[in-house]
């Protein structure tokens, strides 16, 4: 059926993998039928066993298709047009891709594309554009896509476990190169930093930077005030270990938990935020564990470090508040 309707043939094999286990509708329909007495639990059980052992089968053929597709793939991927030493590695065409893509396109950028889909692969030959059609985190893939002599590498894979696997193999390949990378939360974006991504963007900080600087913009705000108060933020709530900077603007410190009144509460019931106006973007455990962007049901413990970012005088309140006894 999805040969019928135009779709190629690797897509209509991967929906066919999908299908391969019996639904769960099939027990549903199976014990009505033993019920009104159709069938007898001869019929019930083995229809249990096949069960099983399809969903056995599924998760095999769910793991090695894309394998199989890849070796079948990987000659057509072979043909990319070839690129001269200095292009862009784009790992990941889906929405962010494809307009980091788009801009390289108007600037006159020479890119290659690794991406998994077989649909996005067809389109973008169809438009003679380089591609290779495979996982960003296998080494032959990357060679393929000519990562040894990039000048850039784009990671933008949506999945943080995928993004991870294809840094990684970058890295393995090409350590000069400068590596941007997508990751949703905190602590995946540090993972990628260990793994070897030179920036890592984060959508939501990206979307609150942009709402606190349209704010800013529309209360009439100087635009360099505005710009030094965004590059705090980020440093705050990105870089790994931010630089304390003196003056007017947030500032990030840290804040020794010692015997003060939030001890033993959660970061929810010492509402650090509300009582002091500051916010806490990390939490350093005393026996070394590090909490990244810590939910409202962290707990605070006598001994931690925590790092806020807010005014000085915001953070020397905290700073009393956490010390006293």
């Amino acid at each position: 059926m999805v040969r019928l309707f135009g779709y190629p043939l690797t897509t209509a094999f991967l929906v066919g993998v999908g299908l391969t286990q019996i639904g769960e509708f099939s027990f549903i329909l199976v014990q009505v039928a033993r019920a009104s007495g159709h069938v007898g639990d001869d019929v019930y059980n083995a229809t249990l066993a096949a069960s099983l052992i399809t969903i056995l089968i599924n998760a095999t053929l769910v793991r090695l298709a894309p394998r199989w597709i890849e070796r079948r793939e990987a000659p057509a991927a072979q043909g990319a047009p070839a690129l001269h030493a200095g292009h862009v590695v784009l790992c990941g065409f889906g929405r962010v891709g494809s307009a980091v893509g788009e801009a390289l396109d108007t600037f006159g950028l020479p890119y290659t594309v690794v991406e998994r889909n077989p649909d996005v692969i067809r389109a973008l030959r169809a438009r003679g554009l380089s591609c290779i059609f495979g996982d960003a985190g296998q080494a032959a893939v990357l060679q393929a896509a000519g990562t040894e002599h990039a000048a850039l590498v784009i990671v933008a894979l949506p999945d943080a476990d995928a993004a991870a696997s294809a840094i990684r193999a970058v890295r393995a390949l090409n350590k000069r190169a400068p590596l941007v990378a997508r990751a949703h939360r905190t602590n995946e974006a540090d993972e990628l930093r260990r793994r070897g991504a030179t920036a890592v963007v984060q959508p939501e900080m990206e979307a609150a930077a942009s709402v606190i600087r349209q704010a800013l913009s529309a209360m009439q705000l100087p635009s360099a005030s505005a710009m030094a108060y965004l590059e705090r933020f980020r440093l705050a709530m990105d870089a790994a270990d931010p630089p304390a900077r003196e003056g007017a603007l947030p500032e990030v410190r840290e804040v020794a938990l010692a015997g003060g009144e939030l001890a033993d509460l959660s970061l929810r019931q010492a509402q650090i935020r509300e009582r002091f106006g500051v916010t806490v973007v990390v939490i350093r455990r005393r026996d070394g564990d590090v909490v990244l962007n810590p939910s409202p049901d962290a707990v605070l413990r006598d001994g931690d470090h925590i790092r806020v970012f807010g005014l000085p005088e915001q953070i020397r309140a905290l700073r009393l508040a956490a010390e006293s006894a």
